[in-house]
């Protein structure tokens, strides 16, 4: 008879033995470092969706505001420039709150038709677009019976300027300044002061006149041909005009129409300009930087009067994140009349 086998010692499997303490440290190691991979990953997306949703943004606010500027000038009728008589209207108009930024300029029109960049000691460009623009012709009584009505040419005028906002929005540091805004500010409408002349029926000019100031709360008519001092005639709810001009006229806004600013409320700004920069430097304007800058909103206007070229390049910028801007600038050619 066979007698049993020895027993043998028990002994664990591999399976069950667990993990030596190097094997939980690499394992522990491999994970970190994984994780730190992802981690880096995640965060590197983060900061491109943020960057191109800034570029995103900048590019659709640029564009938008461009496109609106180029709308109103089309209709011009008038265009200002940076002489005595262009200076004396912008100082009439009533910025009450919205005040042009310290420096800033009206252009200077090229009349040879040149549209490029200024010559070297012969500034052209500026940083103010002050133009008037021609509405819809308004309809107004003439004699109720009949009916007669007049349509008289109405004027509004329009000026885009930079203005020193009260707040930052591209913050580098502490002693980053505020933003600077571009406005968009327009007038109260002004009906034609020749057209209104020109009703040759005493009766029939009195009821236009009533209506005009009546109906659409005006107070002025204009005369688009001539200085500050001599344009505008005052109007009043009898039906008469004023035989004089009116010594010290105010344009006023009209808060319905006017748009105020046009980029810091949507945490967007007009850019400094750098000319070592690709994107902030100036296209037209060649002054020594520390003498004047157009800070990102260049005008140069070229051409005959009555085929103007209104060149406009605007600059804006938008904070992706800490130490990251995205800037993009816009450039178009309007052609306009200038009375």
């Amino acid at each position: 008879m066979l007698s049993a086998s020895p027993r043998r010692p028990w002994r664990a499997s591999r399976a069950e033995a667990g993990f030596t303490m190097i094997e939980v440290s690499v394992s522990l190691f491999l994970v970190v470092i994984m994780a730190l991979v992802v981690e880096r990953t995640l965060d590197s997306t983060r900061k491109a969706e943020t960057y191109l949703s800034a570029v995103r943004k900048a590019t659709e606010r640029g564009h938008k505001l461009t496109y609106e500027i180029r709308q109103h000038v089309t209709a011009s009728r008038r265009l200002f420039m940076n002489d005595a008589d262009g200076r004396a209207y912008l100082d009439a108009l009533q910025l009450d709150g919205l005040p042009i930024m310290p420096g800033a300029r009206m252009p200077l029109v090229d009349a040879l038709g040149r549209l490029g960049p200024d010559k070297v000691g012969e500034p052209r460009t500026g940083n103010i677009l002050f133009f008037v623009g021609e509405t819809d012709a308004t309809a107004a009584i003439a004699d109720s019976d009949g009916p007669v009505i007049r349509y008289i040419d109405t004027y509004r005028f329009i000026c885009c300027y930079p203005r020193r906002a009260p707040r930052r929005v591209v913050v580098h540091d502490q002693d980053s300044p505020n933003a600077v805004d571009l406005v968009v500010w327009q007038s109260a409408e002004f009906p034609s002061y020749k057209q209104l002349m020109a009703i040759s029926d005493p009766m029939e000019r009195a009821n236009v006149v009533i209506d005009l100031v009546e109906r659409f709360d005006v107070t002025m008519a204009w005369d688009p041909t001539e200085t500050l001092e001599n344009a505008f005639y005052s109007l009043d709810e009898m039906g008469n005009i004023g035989a004089l001009p009116v010594a010290v006229p105010e344009i006023t806004e009209d808060p319905d129409e006017s748009e105020g600013g046009r980029l810091v409320y949507a945490n967007v700004q007009l850019a400094d300009t750098d000319n070592a920069d690709a994107k902030r430097k100036a296209i037209f304007a060649v002054d020594d930087p520390t003498d004047w800058s157009p800070n990102g909103f260049e005008v140069k206007v070229a051409g005959a009067s009555g085929s103007r070229k209104v060149w406009l390049h605007l600059v804006v910028e938008v904070l992706a994140d800490k130490g990251r801007v995205a800037v993009q600038p816009c450039t178009i050619i309007v052609s306009v009349k200038d009375l």
